[in-house]
């Protein structure tokens, strides 16, 4: 059993960058498979090969961890960090650089990416026969342009363009696969500090977001794909379900109640 172990080891590693709810999910199911290294800004009581303290919008921190990345055949990188924010006039962003979008979640969710990217690229140079995948998550309200979260969307909208360039990499083409996993609401951790009022019905749970993505995840053929994941909910039929009015009315409800 220990060779296997080992065999497993020299063959993949799996890196979950960001242990919220669905990278602890992630890693606890992938790490009955393979090498699972977890890297977050605090530590995680999580059964995994390696854990990596580090802030990824540290770029010192960005190339340690790398350096603790082995030569391997198959490295899956799954970026799950990022934050999201409710925006409206009573929740306003920060924009130091004026440019409409919330400088945490935009530096969070894209910049920490563009941290990493480099040393993907050099990974897969400084090893000519392996092999990168990255996945990553979305939301599947993006296509919506909903304002009330603009910046996260625009945030993932920049995350795409990153995925879909490195896949058209000519530096490494061939090797790269990405996939970006669209997902509605998750319950989890936070969920419960975003909106405490929300009825779990309708939620993902971390666990059905990793059965429901796993296969595409493992999979082996070179591609660039997005997938959705949704709970469906009678009132997404409801003709005015995503009426600005409609939706800001259900959220304030969500996350302070009835009051």
């Amino acid at each position: 059993m220990e060779n296997e172990k080992t065999d497993q080891i020299k063959e993949r590693i799996f890196v979950v960058a960001g242990l919220g709810d669905i990278g602890s999910a992630f890693a606890k199911r992938l790490s009955k498979q393979s090498s699972v290294f977890g890297i977050s800004r605090t530590p995680r009581e999580l059964d995994l090969t390696k854990y990596i303290s580090a802030d990824l919008l540290n770029k010192e921190n960005v190339r340690k961890v790398f350096e603790e990345i082995p030569p391997i055949s198959q490295l899956i990188y799954l970026h799950l960090v990022g934050k999201f924010s409710f925006q409206d006039s009573k929740h306003p962003i920060t924009d130091e650089n004026k440019d409409g979008i919330d400088d945490t979640i935009y530096k969070t969710n894209v910049e920490t990416f563009r941290n990493v990217r480099p040393y993907l690229t050099k990974f897969l140079v400084e090893n000519p026969n392996s092999r990168l995948k990255v996945v990553g998550i979305g939301s599947a309200s993006d296509i919506y342009d909903i304002p009330f979260w603009h910046s996260y969307t625009h945030a993932k909208n920049d995350l795409r363009k990153e995925f879909r360039s490195l896949y058209g990499d000519p530096i490494t083409f061939g090797r790269v696969s990405t996939l970006l996993i669209n997902v509605s609401t998750v319950s989890g951790a936070q969920l419960s500090c975003e909106r405490p009022f929300i009825s779990r019905e309708f939620c993902l749970s971390p666990e059905e977001v990793v059965e429901g993505s796993l296969n595409y995840v493992l999979d082996k053929q070179t591609s660039c794909l997005e997938m959705t994941l949704v709970k469906p909910n009678p009132s997404f039929a409801e003709p005015d379900y995503l009426s600005l009015p409609k939706l800001k009315e259900r959220w304030y409800r969500d996350m302070y109640g009835n009051e």
